[in-house]
């Protein structure tokens, strides 16, 4: 196959692709699909009116849409050549358990949206470097963080994946001719990590490794089985940063091609001055080392490195500083919505450690099913939170935990936590934080909705 742009066009044109899920990494991969001239089929669940004017019918029509539990959806599916899978939706999925004897007979392979962009760059010779970052806590900072010293290296990175942007929104501008970077820099969630084949990273950081989406994995070894897919295509050209410190991640690691660099989580040490460093906490040093071994392999300049260090103010819902309290002119605020475990949380109270005043935690949020309890947390709590606010739909299941233990008040919202706050402690000096450890989805969209409405309460 010659490698050109019509010719990946031609591999994908007037193919049947379903794509099961539409949220923002599926309606890229229907953006994309669509100029490549391929027949898509849309599968959501729920009924067609309460998704389909979420941006789909901006590239397809209603008789191109189905819920998953249509029943004609079978029949529709006959003769399918590929299904491009959501990063939330598992792959034992009843809708894919009902096709997958068809699926697996005629090898119909079942790609995510990175799976996807990947091959177009892969097919047409317009792959860079990519450097891929996961782990359990930290993604997105790293990410964030190693993107911005990339630039200020004045070298042009695309980031993406599992932060936000997907990784099929830059196939599209390389193929619209908008858009070709040095590097790719990609936070990759074990969920999209599922999915993919071919998918190739040249550098790979794996942060960390604590148990983490109970809806999904029984265990820390599934899940972190789905993390280790990161290294599937390795060459002994490829480099894996990893913690040495994690006995799980390190003896995996042993096993691994590539070149290897090592990380002790609990000493972390650098060359660099680190007098203008703006984030708190030994966690953020950590993934501090894991970017400067990545910044040496990259070959970036050491002015940029240190420039980079000097500036950088994290990101948006990670342990973020809460500017313009109203009414509480004694307290400091820290968002970090973007927590959904309890390790999240754990490090986020240790960043709290040597600020003056009592800290007051609020957590809570929708029930993961594996992993809720409190309980093996709460010695190292309870020496450290002056009192917890209780909200969302583990509230009471908290309670039930801790009642009589610590001090507590379950408040259900974030509206009721913040004006307990101001009526009741604003004489005092102290410290609130907003590290729910739970999924958002019992009472926002995700972690973003929850942390402006966090902050905006505040603030307002």
């Amino acid at each position: 196959m010659n490698n050109s742009k019509n010719d990946f066009k031609n591999f994908v044109k007037n193919k049947k692709v379903a794509v099961f899920g539409l949220g923002v990494s599926g309606l890229s991969a229907v953006r994309f699909l669509k100029v490549l001239e391929a027949k898509i089929i849309a599968i959501n669940s729920g009924e067609i009116h309460t998704w389909a004017k979420g941006g789909v019918l901006d590239y397809l029509t209603l008789n191109d849409c189905f819920s998953e539990n249509d029943p004609h959806l079978k029949t529709v599916l006959d003769g399918i050549d590929l299904v491009i899978l959501s990063p939330g939706i598992p792959r034992d999925h009843p809708l894919l358990n009902s096709l997958i004897g068809t699926l697996a007979d005629k090898k119909i392979p079942v790609w995510g949206e990175i799976e996807l962009a990947y091959r177009y760059l892969e097919m047409t010779n317009q792959l860079r470097p990519i450097i891929g970052i996961t782990g359990t806590n930290g993604k997105t900072t790293t990410t964030t963080f190693l993107g911005e010293m990339i630039e200020l290296d004045h070298k042009k990175v695309f980031v993406g994946g599992n932060i936000g942007v997907p990784f099929c929104d830059y196939a599209y501008d390389v193929y619209s001719k908008k858009e070709q970077a040095d590097f790719i820099l990609l936070e990759l969630s074990s969920f999209q990590l599922e999915s993919i084949d071919h998918f190739h990273v040249n550098i790979a950081m794996i942060l960390n490794l604590y148990q983490n989406h109970g809806e999904r994995y029984t265990s820390i070894e599934d899940y972190g089985q789905s993390k280790f897919n990161i290294t599937n295509r390795f060459t002994n050209d490829d480099l894996l940063i990893y913690p040495e410190d994690f006995t799980f991640v390190a003896d995996w690691a042993k096993s691994q091609k590539g070149k290897k660099k090592t990380i002790n989580t609990q000493y972390p040490v650098s060359e660099f001055d680190l007098s203008k460093f703006k984030l708190p906490g030994i966690h953020n040093k950590v993934n501090l080392n894991f970017i400067l071994i990545a910044a040496e392999a990259l070959g970036l300049s050491k002015r940029s490195i240190q420039a980079s260090i000097d500036t950088f103010g994290g990101v948006h819902h990670r342990i973020e500083f809460v500017n313009g309290l109203v009414g509480l002119p004694h307290f400091v605020a820290y968002n970090d919505a973007k927590s959904t475990n309890w390790d999240a949380t754990i490090t986020a109270v240790k960043a709290m450690e040597g600020m003056k005043g009592n800290l007051y935690l609020v957590i809570g949020g929708k029930k993961r099913g594996h992993g809720d309890s409190l309980l093996p947390y709460l010695d190292f709590l309870k020496d450290r939170v002056h009192s917890f606010y209780l909200i969302g739909e583990m509230g009471e299941e908290i309670e039930a935990e801790i009642k009589g233990l610590v001090s507590y008040q379950v408040t259900g919202t974030l509206e009721k936590t913040v004006e307990d706050l101001r009526v009741n402690k604003k004489d005092e000096q102290g410290i609130i934080l907003f590290s729910p450890g739970f999924p958002s989805f019992d009472q926002f969209k995700n972690y973003v909705h929850r942390g402006e409405h966090f902050v905006g309460l505040l603030q307002k």
